[in-house]
């Protein structure tokens, strides 16, 4: 199992104005990318997906999950609440 990489900065995202996701991690951004995401479809949240396996994997650094987790945000058309 590979280890979880954390974000330099937490990334909320606000979903119908009610439901509030918390990510602190490149795990979290999968686990809410898989089980919770109001879309599953589009390219960005492709990518998002690709960049959180490949950020697991060591490959790339957590930060670029996170730039396509705010990405697929915006493709979804969910709120991202800035820190």
């Amino acid at each position: 199992m590979t280890d979880d990489k954390y974000f330099n900065a937490p990334v909320t995202l606000i979903s119908g104005g009610q439901k509030r996701f918390t990510i602190r991690s490149v795990r979290e951004a999968a686990w809410v990318l898989a089980e919770k995401w109001p879309r599953f479809e589009g390219s960005a949240f492709m990518r998002a997906l690709r960049a959180c396996a490949a950020a697991l994997e060591g490959r790339r650094p957590a930060s670029h999950a996170r730039r396509a987790l705010m990405l697929a945000a915006r493709e979804a058309e969910l709120q991202v609440e800035r820190i």
